[in-house]
């Protein structure tokens, strides 16, 4: 027996062209449509003009024929589910601020959100923050992977941040570097009304407890009672990467999670659909 699905807004969902993710635009439409969503927004990994990362990221070649897709299945479908465009991006400082400023200006997307998984080195090249292999390391990244969200958040630039607590799934264990960085996370979100996602990739990739229920890298317990103390508001992203799972995902396991910790979720933001008007 599936799951309930209580989730009703999606602002996290990808597409093929990233290089890892499967299926149709319009598939993952209809399983939305399925799963009696009211809006899914596609938000795939952006692509950046004059830099490539084949696996992670389309070419910046692509971005017409991904908008082009997304405004026709909005008119497609308008009136059986909203559909937004976006992109999730990292924050690279400066580099491409102005790029972010224009598809979000021009209306060539409507949002982004922040999902920061890599940065960018003196040559230019994409490093993961999870590439790492000393403790002294994983200390230094995590505390970069923190600054860059607190930049990312006073761009004013995405709608949330997604996987705030992605720094676990490079840190064996909570250590202090770990609460003071979640701590400078989640008081930079209060502090400028910035919303938080809780992410449920990882809760799709297997690692089980000793009960058989999802035991993921993120969305780590006490990333997220922090949160909720703050009094921070949160968001469920499914960060679907094929259709099935809109519909097949541990949408219980994500209930009790928020449940537990009694977190402020947000079950929608103020976003409208492409065809709403």
């Amino acid at each position: 027996m599936k799951d309930k699905i209580f989730v009703t807004h999606n602002y996290h969902c990808h597409t093929k062209r990233c290089g890892h993710a499967t299926g149709e635009d319009e598939e993952y439409v209809l399983k939305a449509i399925e799963g009696n969503y009211k809006l899914l927004g596609f938000s795939d990994h952006i692509f950046l003009p004059g830099l490539e990362q084949p696996g992670m990221r389309g070419s910046y070649s692509l971005l017409d024929g991904y908008t082009s897709s997304i405004r026709n299945l909005a008119k497609k479908y308008k009136g059986k589910i909203d559909i937004c465009l976006g992109f999730e991006a990292e924050w690279y400082g400066e580099k491409f601020r102005k790029y972010y400023q224009n598809l979000l200006g021009q209306g060539i997307v409507q949002y982004l959100i922040c999902g920061q998984h890599c940065f960018l080195d003196d040559s230019n090249r994409f490093v993961w923050y999870g590439s790492i292999f000393d403790e002294e390391s994983r200390k230094e990244r995590t505390i970069q992977y923190a600054n860059a969200l607190i930049d990312a958040m006073k761009s004013g630039l995405f709608l949330y941040i997604a996987h705030p607590d992605l720094f676990m799934s490079w840190n064996p264990s909570w250590d202090e570097t770990c609460e003071e960085c979640a701590r400078k996370i989640i008081s930079a979100a209060k502090e400028r009304d910035v919303v938080l996602e809780v992410n449920m990739g990882p809760s799709r990739w297997g690692k089980k407890d000793a009960y058989g229920n999802p035991l993921p890298s993120y969305p780590n317990g006490r990333f997220w009672e922090l949160v909720s103390e703050a009094e921070v508001h949160s968001i469920i992203g499914v960060d679907s990467h094929r259709p099935e799972e809109l519909i097949d995902s541990p949408f219980d396991w994500i209930r009790h999670f928020l449940e537990e910790r009694h977190l402020r979720a947000f079950s929608s933001l103020p976003l409208k659909g492409l065809e709403s008007k």
